[in-house]
């Protein structure tokens, strides 16, 4: 498994909107600024957020981007997942492999062990112990 930047502007991204839950929304530009990161590429993957639901946006004065939900009740998974990201470690594991060797590979039920628990450790971590 590689985490792609999409998925770890993401995590920086949700990080940023977790920290100042209790003010106002965050815009795109302020978190691309923070860490010095391409405005629109923050942008896209707030609104793929948003599509997924896990933010909000607010258009106009005064707006920009808020948690749907407390950051206690985000899992890390739930995000890569809104982030369109593989969590397969190898794609044997994943749905549709195309490895001509995966009926009789010796090592496919140890990654899919690895993998499950990779995935329940995404699934325990939440958005407030990364903050």
């Amino acid at each position: 498994m590689h985490l792609t930047k999409k998925a770890s502007y993401g995590l920086i991204a949700v990080c940023e909107l977790a920290r100042n839950r209790i003010d106002r929304p965050v815009s795109a530009g302020q978190i691309a600024r923070r860490y010095s990161l391409p405005t629109p590429f923050v942008e896209k993957i707030l609104h793929r957020l948003s599509r997924a639901g896990l933010v909000d946006s607010r258009k106009g004065r005064g707006g920009g981007y808020t948690l749907v939900n407390e950051p206690s009740e985000i899992s890390v998974r739930k995000i890569l997942e809104g982030l369109g990201e593989s969590l397969d470690l190898v794609s044997c594991v994943g749905p549709g492999s195309l490895c001509k060797v995966t009926d009789i590979c010796p090592t496919k039920k140890g990654w899919g062990e690895i993998n499950r628990r990779l995935v329940e450790l995404f699934d325990s971590l939440t958005l407030e112990d990364l903050v």
